[in-house]
């Protein structure tokens, strides 16, 4: 089943917020630089064609964007988040005019701090399909880290209910500032699995419990259950009784304490 074509159909198949930047498939020139009074853009989601499809392994079928105004902390409730940067080149550029070409860095939210990933200097319109590799590959190297780390921590077998560890830097805080409440359902769309919507509903401890009856202690571990691909799930899990995006309330969250 092929994608829509249009760029609106795109963002609702996907389940992307109205504000997402849509940048691969390209339905209009990419930005060149970060609006003024906004930080950085927040990777949203990264697909790469797989092997499956030998003649086109490796191509970029989406990649997707939000703007950020402010810096948010680089806390348990931020990390893993992946943005990009985009600024004046700090070199002459030549043969393509100044306005042409832009130096891209790429931070993550880790251990609380933004560290810097990549960094292409002086690059085209064609940025998102040269950083787009990247960004799947950190998103995906973050997941696998923090399941690790996840295991690690596992010093004793799960009892029911399972015991959850790291959701007090999640949903946790959203429920404990009142944004959301127990028992609410979340909805999500799997990038790449055909628009498929997943819903999931908040334990009183801020874990998922999934339709199936599966408990995951934040929306990383329970979409990477669902099958995520390279998405920022803050992003793609939104509230079912308005559509707001987990991301919408964290945004609030972090107005409200005034960082």
């Amino acid at each position: 089943m092929a994608r829509p074509h249009e760029e609106a159909a795109l963002r609702e198949w996907e389940g992307l917020p109205p504000d997402t930047l849509i940048l691969a498939p390209a339905f209009d020139p990419p930005p060149m630089r970060c609006p003024n009074g906004v930080w950085a853009m927040l990777v949203a989601a990264v697909d790469i064609v797989r092997g499956t499809d030998p003649d086109r392994a490796g191509e970029v079928a989406l990649f997707t964007g939000c703007w950020v105004p402010d810096q948010p902390p680089a806390d348990g409730l931020y990390d893993g988040d992946l943005v990009v940067r985009l600024t004046n080149p700090d070199r002459p550029t030549y043969p393509l005019p100044y306005n042409h070409v832009v130096d891209v860095e790429m931070l993550l939210a880790y251990q609380g701090r933004w560290q810097c990933v990549g960094r292409w200097c002086g690059v085209d319109d064609r940025w998102p399909h040269i950083v787009a590799l990247t960004a799947a590959a950190v998103m995906g190297l973050h997941g696998a880290l923090r399941e690790a780390a996840e295991i690690c921590d596992a010093t004793q077998p799960p009892i029911s209910p399972p015991p959850i560890t790291g959701a007090r830097a999640g949903v946790a805080e959203l429920l404990d500032a009142g944004l959301v409440k127990a028992g609410e359902e979340l909805l999500f769309w799997n990038c790449g699995d055909l628009g498929v919507r997943h819903t999931a509903r908040i334990r009183a401890d801020g874990a998922l419990v999934l339709a199936d009856g599966r408990v995951y202690p934040n929306p990383a571990d329970a979409a990477n259950a669902l099958g995520s691909n390279h998405q920022n799930i803050w992003g793609v899990f939104r509230r079912a009784s308005d559509g707001r995006t987990l991301n919408d309330l964290r945004a609030e969250l972090h107005a409200r304490r005034g960082r």
